[in-house]
């Protein structure tokens, strides 16, 4: 019995999803510990095809309770979506909880998110989706945001709109922004409230008695460290920590409950949004990855920046995670790659750096690549270490030599049984 932190370990988009869905069919609880809908999660198996954006990973296992922890921000629409398309599956979500001090996304967060992103100077545009995180966590930090504790006390939700409305109406009308009133708040809170009232409490005695009673626990993370608030490309981030730090504080849980740390890592590298990002391909191989790798966000289906694993900024996130194993995705979109690369040092001002740089200087960082043969052969039938070619192997050997970390998991496609434990 285990809790087990599952993160992002570069820019999002690493296939957390088809891990925590795998992982949750031994699993008695996960938890999503941070973050919005401003990320999918693509995940298949026998019941279909789905994009969670908010929901976790592990609500296709009936007996595995699901909670959204204190960490997140909720968009209750956004989740009505997602848990009327699952149910339409047959999926049952009666398991599914919401963490009563998790702040809520209301119509004005993304609004504002949208106006705010596009007010920005050419170059300087975050990559935003525009689904109110940002706008939402800035509430929360300034201590005037709604919980969804607040929508089951219609007084307390009240005086709180009453509070924070005149300054939202001020800046909506400076973008010019038709302003918001009291009742429309109310009227969609008293909606939200009547569908997930029952589902709105306080999970820390559910996860309590979990990890007490020695229960399988998966902590399931949205996006990558390089998009962490603290930690990544700053200010082309999120507005939470997509970290193994974060998975403790986010689920309420402390570090020293954590088992392992499982670090999530494309064998290649992807990134939606903006920022630096040193490897991307801008050539015949970028386009290769992204449209045999059918790179475009489950979120926004924006086309993904590809470019080639980067052990930099992995060996970077493997640090401040802390990971005690890696999960490797995607194996078979390099099948028919004749020639693989990998990034093991960055020229930045004429000198060669291996330590992960600041924002500004990964702006200037010029990719230094070791080169490998490709295996040129099919790896989506493999089931075991043994069943992939040498050429393979020693790739992910090599990757897990530069990350700092062993590699437990590979998967070769994106069917649940498509993975292989080492």
């Amino acid at each position: 019995m285990s809790v087990t932190a599952i993160v992002g370990a570069q820019w999002g988009d690493e296939g957390k999803g088809r891990v925590v869905d795998y992982l949750a069919q031994k699993a008695e609880m996960v938890i999503r510990f941070q973050g919005g809908d401003n990320a999918g999660h693509t995940v298949i198996n026998d019941k279909g095809k789905f994009a969670l954006h908010i929901v976790p990973s592990g609500i296709f296992n009936p007996k595995t309770v699901c909670i959204v922890g204190a960490g997140t921000v909720v968009n209750f629409d956004t989740m009505s979506v997602e848990l009327d398309t699952v149910k339409a599956a047959g999926v049952s979500v009666d398991n599914l909880f919401i963490d009563r001090r998790a702040h809520l996304i209301l119509p004005f967060h993304c609004l504002l998110d949208g106006a705010e992103e596009a007010s920005k100077k050419s170059g300087w545009a975050v990559g935003t989706t525009k689904r109110g995180i940002g706008p939402c966590y800035s509430d929360k930090a300034n201590r005037v945001g709604i919980r969804a504790a607040d929508i089951l006390d219609p007084e307390r939700l009240r005086v709180r709109l009453e509070m924070m409305l005149p300054q939202k109406n001020r800046q909506l009308s400076y973008y010019g922004i038709e302003e918001v009133t009291i009742e429309d708040l109310m009227n969609l809170c008293s909606k939200w409230r009547d569908r997930y009232g029952e589902k709105i409490i306080d999970t820390l005695p559910l996860v309590k008695k979990a990890i007490l009673s020695k229960k399988n626990v998966v902590l399931e993370g949205q996006l990558g460290i390089m998009r962490d608030l603290d930690w990544g490309i700053y200010p082309y981030t999120t507005s939470s920590n997509p970290t193994a730090g974060g998975a403790s504080n986010g689920a309420g849980i402390s570090p020293r409950r954590i088992d392992e740390i499982l670090g999530v890592l494309k064998v290649y590298s992807t990134s939606v949004g903006g920022g630096p990002f040193p490897t991307e391909l801008l050539d015949a191989d970028g386009e290769k990855l992204r449209t045999v790798g059918s790179e475009f966000g489950a979120t926004t289906g924006r086309p993904r920046r590809c470019g080639w694993f980067d052990a930099v900024a992995a060996s970077f996130s493997c640090w401040v995670n802390g990971f005690t194993s890696l999960a490797v995705t995607k194996l078979d979109i390099l099948d028919s790659f004749e020639t693989l690369k990998v990034c093991t040092g960055y020229m930045v001002d004429g000198e060669l750096v291996t330590d992960l740089p600041d924002t500004a200087g990964q702006e200037r960082a010029i990719p230094v690549y070791e080169e490998w043969e490709g295996w040129l052969t099919s790896t989506e039938n493999a089931r075991t270490w043994e069943e992939l070619p040498p050429k393979a192997q020693a790739y992910i050997n090599r990757l897990g030599e530069l990350t700092g970390a062993p590699v437990k998991f590979i998967s070769v496609g994106p069917e649940r049984d498509q993975i292989i434990i080492r």
